[in-house]
């Protein structure tokens, strides 16, 4: 026993020092002459999953869990290694273990979420980012998340309101952004959905989803004229209307397409203020 632990020091060394090659092989030493050593389980689980050799991770944690099953946090590890492994119905099985172990670890309702929305249960994904929410208050995972799932089942004012809540926070994450954008649209509410995507750009110029997306609203012959009409609300105005859409082809592009928007906004306000 005396030799196991002066080997289980040499390990715990080599993973400080973040050798995790020679660290797992002296766990394996401790192992081989233990089976039973939960610390040596785990250690060596966690090395593999750090190596992101997912497989052999869930092969140790699995021993571990046989070990002792009801230790919470070997189980959550367990959970998170089958997602990654794309064993979504497995992670869920074991996550909801480990929730009722303890209700309030919520980042187990956050991988729970993920492997629901993989397997396409989306409104259950919902349901488990609600109790992240609930239980973590301050994870900004939890709106993020919420607001990707509401976005997939169609609901974008829900998503629109989680997504705004992150940029209050932090008005500069792309992929925020680019969601809201996406959100907006969904709605028809060209313009906003515009003003997302170019902070996009703004922060990643390179951001290819968003540079095609603006492509399209620039290209698309019928985009400026059904936002003009949108923006009217008369049918008074046809013919003022089709005047100021061509005029506005002439703004679209890029840098242009939103003084396009505002000229439609302007010209219309004026020819109805003139009747």
């Amino acid at each position: 026993m005396q030799d196991l632990e002066k080997v289980y020091k040499i390990a715990e060394e080599y993973k400080m020092k973040g050798e995790l090659l020679k660290a797992s092989e002296e766990y394996k030493k401790i192992l081989k002459k233990n089976p039973d050593s939960i610390n040596a389980r785990i250690s060596l689980a966690d090395i593999f999953y750090i190596l992101g050799d997912i497989d052999k991770s869930i092969e140790q944690y699995e021993k571990a869990v046989e070990l002792k099953p009801h230790y919470g946090l070997v189980l959550y590890r367990l959970g998170i290694s089958y997602f990654r492994a794309t064993k979504f119905y497995k992670a869920i099985s074991v996550l909801d273990r480990v929730i009722k172990l303890d209700p309030d670890l919520y980042m187990a309702y956050y991988w729970k979420g993920l492997s629901y929305y993989h397997i396409g249960r989306v409104r259950e994904s919902i349901e488990s980012y609600k109790k992240l929410r609930e239980k973590g208050k301050d994870s900004t995972l939890g709106y993020y998340h919420l607001a990707i799932s509401y976005k997939t089942i169609g609901n974008y004012k829900e998503a629109i309101k989680y997504l705004e809540k992150i940029l209050k926070e932090d008005p500069n994450i792309v992929s925020v952004n680019y969601h809201l954008g996406l959100s907006y649209l969904g709605l028809s509410k060209i313009e906003k959905a515009l003003l997302c995507f170019k902070k996009v750009l703004e922060i990643d110029s390179e951001h290819q989803g968003a540079k095609d997306i603006l492509g399209n609203l620039s290209t698309d012959q019928e985009m400026l004229y059904t936002f003009g009409i949108e923006e009217s609300k008369s049918d008074e105005n046809m013919e003022a209307l089709i005047t100021n859409y061509h005029i506005g082809e002439a703004y679209k592009g890029f840098s242009g397409i939103d003084r396009a928007f505002k000229y439609f906004r302007k010209k219309l306000k004026e020819d109805q203020k003139g009747k």
